[in-house]
């Protein structure tokens, strides 16, 4: 999932890759397929509201029987809705045209000092989002990316957000204590990029709502209106939304350990220049060699009362549950 801002930060559009069934990264191994989805949880739906998709549920509780998840999705979503995505743009947009204007778009930025947040605060700053610019300054973006006929075979789906401050919401988790990650090729030839510093793994986005609810507007990447959800607050007045682009979800076991980050690959592809698939540097846990930092645990930035999620938690994705976050797949601004 790539993370774009528009020159004046007034947009920023995220960006949904395809990885589809056989794709293939440098070491002749392959991904497996990535299910683009957004998801939401409020008090009710209008519009197209579908609680029990089946696809849906058989990725993100790939380990129940197809009846169970169909359940524990419609238990997730409460009044919300699911949609798969492809080749579609979504707007956030405010509920009813008499509505109240959103507020503008705005980003935590300024906050942090080193290489790893070492408050709450700190953890919330923007700039945790792994830039590909630092580990490839030559890459530059593909226009095409933001424009308005984006290459299909690579962009699945785009959010269009105009409101809203922009925060990251959770960096990545190796180990018991906040933990840098370094750029390196996957086959651990060739020197690794000078940039290391702790990676987001979510990216979240607060919008205060002064109307009655919340929309989703879809179009056609051509601009033909698709499918809408109007959403109104649950009873802690509160609409979630998840964006999610995963491959099935299964529990890992809870002695599991964080490994390359092997399918950051695959974002080379949003550039202008992209650089060989053997060449392309990709996150490993730990920081460069004699970077110093301070030890920080990460449960101490990561406040579970403050980042609670009603619908997190039920998709067993909350940031708390830690046999979940094993995998280094963070987002990334280009």
């Amino acid at each position: 999932m790539a993370f774009i801002p528009n020159s004046n930060g007034t947009q920023l559009d995220v960006v949904l890759l395809n990885v589809g069934h056989g794709h293939q990264i440098s070491d002749g191994t392959g991904l497996p397929h990535h299910q683009p989805i957004i998801i939401t949880r409020a008090g009710s739906c209008t519009g197209t509201c579908p609680t029990r998709d089946a696809t849906i549920a058989s990725y993100l509780f790939s380990d129940k029987t197809i009846d169970s998840a169909q359940d524990a999705l419609e238990a997730a979503v409460a009044g919300g809705g699911a949609w798969q995505l492809s080749g579609t743009d979504v707007s956030v947009v405010k509920g009813s045209s008499s509505d109240p204007a959103l507020p503008a778009l705005s980003f935590t930025s300024g906050v942090r000092s080193g290489i790893i947040p070492t408050t709450s605060g700190q953890r919330e700053d923007i700039s945790w989002l792994a830039q590909l610019s630092e580990i490839c300054p030559t890459c530059g973006l593909d226009s095409s990316v933001t424009g308005n006929s984006p290459p299909t075979g690579l962009v699945a789906a785009r959010i269009h957000l105009t409101s809203g401050n922009v925060f990251t919401y959770e960096v990545a988790r190796i180990g018991s204590d906040v933990t840098p990650v370094r750029f390196k090729r996957l086959d651990g030839s060739g020197s690794a990029s000078t940039y290391s510093q702790a990676i987001a793994s979510w990216i979240g986005v607060d919008i205060v709502v002064s109307g009655d609810s919340i929309k989703l507007d879809e179009a056609d990447f051509g601009g033909t209106p698709g499918r809408t959800m109007t959403l109104t607050p649950d009873e802690d007045n509160h609409v979630e939304i998840a964006v999610l682009n995963l491959p099935p979800l299964v529990p890992a076991l809870p002695s599991a350990t964080p490994g390359v980050g092997r399918h950051f690959e695959r974002y080379y592809d949003l550039a202008a220049n992209p650089p060989s698939a053997s060449s392309r540097l990709v996150p490993i846990p730990g920081a460069a060699p004699g970077t110093t930092y301070s030890q920080v645990t990460w449960s101490s930035i990561h406040p579970a009362s403050t980042l609670w999620s009603s619908l997190l938690n039920a998709l067993r994705l909350n940031v708390d549950r830690s046999p979940w976050e094993i995998a280094l797949c963070p987002p990334l601004e280009p």
